[in-house]
């Protein structure tokens, strides 16, 4: 790679969150948005999210099934967010059957979401991060989360 394709690739992550944080500057309409994308490994989203994606997925298990499984995780995480009646709406929409979906499964599938929503609330219970973006994948043998969280001022 040439010097100046290394200077673009080493530019290009902090434009990214520069043009994120524009984006977000502009929806919310207040200049209070800090970026923080250099956390140690246990502070960030993406690392909380993995902890509860261990212990829902067995190993070996196909990539389809973590990105599953990530997906609900991520749905109770920020149900759990939610205040008590907020978040009793947003469960009943949640067990509404959609089309084409079985109804015998919505039980079932409300009881997981609400044993995660307990599980997150057990293990990260300060933690008020809404994670808007999400995703996993298999690098170098070993499953990769990669995630990103927003955080109203009062909440921090």
């Amino acid at each position: 790679m040439g010097r100046a394709s290394r200077r673009k690739a080493g530019r290009t992550p902090q434009s990214l969150l520069d043009k994120a944080r524009s984006a977000i500057q502009a929806v919310a309409g207040t200049k209070d948005v800090v970026v923080v994308s250099n956390s140690p490994e246990e502070e960030k989203i993406s690392h909380a999210l993995c902890m509860l994606l261990q212990e829902e997925v067995p190993d070996d298990s196909p990539l389809e099934e973590y990105r599953a499984a990530l997906s609900v995780i991520v749905t109770a995480w920020n149900l759990s967010l939610l205040d008590a009646e907020k978040r009793s709406a947003a469960l009943k929409n949640f067990t509404t059957p959609r089309k084409g979906e079985d109804p015998a499964i919505v039980p079932e599938a409300l009881g997981h979401v609400e044993r995660l929503i307990a599980k997150k609330q057990a293990l990260f219970p300060r933690d008020r991060r809404h994670v808007v973006s999400f995703n996993v994948r298999f690098e170098n043998g070993e499953v990769r989360v990669l995630a990103a969280a927003i955080i109203k001022p009062g909440d921090a």
